[in-house]
């Protein structure tokens, strides 16, 4: 008859200390439902949040306890819920819970790989505490529009063309992927935070610079998006590139974490303990579409599974909350046992040329998975010789 609502950010829900809370995390049993949200400006927006409360068993005949830190975030949710026809709310501030430690609160064993722009701000003004630190804006293409338009002060452009090439778009050999990481000033010792007016890319980078061997790799959870939303500095004059002697590590240090061809084929062959995961759409999935202009053959790696992503090859709204923050982990878990994804097995994430796998790859290392990888080729290259086994259609369930 009740239920629990965090009504903060996604940040502080997924592992964050804010608002003065003593603990970060969320109660346990909890569920999200971010006043945030609520200003998000998308296409079909009321229809969106209706769902998401349908989604995490928000509805009007519950007892629904509204939560946050700040005295704000629960009255903007209250008063929407309210206009919904909502009328047992009950508002919390969790600070109380939070400081008895006796009351038991979650959060995601990895959650500060996904940083808060207010935490990248803390970073800049102190400056890492005088450890190395980088900040990049992730995009396509040398002329960064975006980066041009505005971007966080100090960030520095990074073309995805630095760490892959076509036709299959595979990462660069290692060699040449060591240059890049020395021409933008990275050691296997520098904290690197990511960003993207779409995340999506700053992901993809975020997968190969953990593979080569960098410890200390962040994205900013909600991208460009998240920054200025909290009314923070921006900046518009081009940063130099600052590169260094030596990365520190041979790459790659972390070689598990992106996997070719040969690998995914062994992923296949042992079916009970191991998972290839396809990030794509349903249509891409069923060999409906390819999803690309560039890419003609339809279909599947036969004995692939169908972990979702969007609504076509550039969306995740899967795994990404209205505001393009981090899906709640206890949701994407959920999805992944109905189609028969088990966590505990050896997952390979793959899509079209490895970005969107990318992307989820890094979710699942924030929820603490372990044996999780990227299959960097993907249905591109697995596509390309066509002696490798393909399905079509919707899978028959045993």
């Amino acid at each position: 008859d009740w239920v629990i609502v965090d009504t903060r950010s996604n940040d502080a829900f997924n592992g964050w200390a804010l608002d003065g809370v003593k603990r970060g995390g969320h109660i346990k049993g909890a569920v999200d439902f971010s006043a945030n949200w609520l200003n998000v400006e998308v296409d079909q927006k009321n229809k969106k949040l209706s769902d998401t409360l349908k989604s995490k068993g928000i509805t009007s005949d519950k007892k629904v306890v509204l939560y946050d830190a700040n005295g704000k975030d629960a009255q903007s949710v209250a008063e929407y819920l309210k206009g919904e026809g909502f009328k047992n709310l009950y508002k919390y501030d969790v600070k109380e819970w939070a400081a008895n430690q006796d009351l038991a609160m979650e959060n995601y064993p990895n959650y500060e790989m996904l940083v808060p722009s207010s935490w990248v701000n803390d970073l800049t003004t102190t400056k890492n505490n005088g450890k190395p630190y980088k900040i990049f804006e992730v995009s396509w293409g040398d002329e960064a529009k975006d980066y041009k338009i505005g971007h966080i002060p100090g960030a520095v452009h990074i073309n995805t063309d630095e760490v892959e090439e076509g036709p299959v778009w595979n990462r660069l050999k290692d060699k040449e992927l060591e240059k890049f990481a020395l021409k933008n000033g990275i050691t296997t010792d520098t904290t690197v935070v990511l960003y993207g007016s779409d995340s999506m890319p700053a992901f993809r980078v975020a997968v190969i610079l953990k593979y080569m061997g960098v410890k200390d790799v962040r994205v900013v959870n909600g991208g460009f998006t998240a920054w200025k939303n909290s009314n923070f500095d921006v900046e518009t004059k081009v940063n130099a590139k600052e590169s260094v002697s030596a990365f520190g590590a041979v790459v790659p240090a972390n070689p598990d974490y992106i996997i070719d061809l040969p690998e995914a084929k062994e992923i296949l062959a042992n079916k009970s303990t191991s998972t290839l995961v396809d990030i794509r759409s349903w249509d891409e999935y069923i060999g409906k579409i390819s999803g690309y202009d560039y890419i003609k053959p339809k279909g599947r790696p036969a004995g692939a599974v169908w972990g979702h992503a969007g609504s076509d090859s550039s969306n995740l709204e899967d795994f990404r909350n209205i505001d393009h923050t981090m899906r709640n982990g206890s949701d994407v878990l959920a999805m992944w046992e109905k189609d028969g994804i088990n966590p505990d097995n050896k997952l390979s994430f793959y899509c079209g040329t490895g970005w969107r796998a990318a992307e989820v790859l890094f979710y699942a290392d924030v929820l603490g998975l372990k044996n999780i990888s990227l299959y960097d080729g993907g249905w591109n290259e697995w596509s390309m010789d066509s002696s490798n086994p393909v399905e079509k259609g919707v899978p028959n369930k045993k």
